[in-house]
């Protein structure tokens, strides 16, 4: 499963250039062009599927091993003092390329080129019921 207007897919044909890191039968990682930091890499199922709901599990476990294997030598081989593992779906969320990805984004503990904004305002338990009844339902 390809689509030829895709980004990725072409990555993984080899018809557009990328460092890559790392190339099984299911995933591809490369370095990107874009980073955040140094080390920024992507993560790829080699089938083009647009998002996280698209991709069959067996195809998504594969490709999660292959970014547990990419961060942890990340972590070893350029000293990292930390990481995040992000994963966006749809446009709301930051999906920019519409090929399921994996951001595997190095951090140090001072940097300041990517930030989390947790809120610290806690939800009650009316809403937080009401959502739980919506999902079950």
């Amino acid at each position: 499963m390809k689509d030829e207007n895709c980004i990725f897919c072409k990555i993984i044909n080899k018809e557009i250039g990328s460092k890559i890191l790392y190339e099984d039968n299911y995933s591809l990682a490369f370095l990107d062009i874009f980073p955040i930091s140094k080390g920024h890499t992507i993560v790829i199922p080699k089938n083009h599927y647009k998002n996280i709901e698209d991709i069959p599990e067996k195809e998504l476990i594969e490709v999660i091993i292959t970014v547990k294997k990419i961060a942890n030598k990340l972590h070893n081989k350029l000293n990292l003092e930390g990481y995040n593992i992000l994963q966006n779906n749809f446009k709301a969320a930051g999906q920019v390329v519409e090929h399921c990805h994996f951001h595997i984004i190095p951090r140090t503990i001072n940097d300041s080129r990517f930030r989390l904004k947790i809120p610290r305002e806690r939800a009650n338990d009316e809403e937080l019921n009401d959502i739980i009844n919506k999902i079950k339902s």
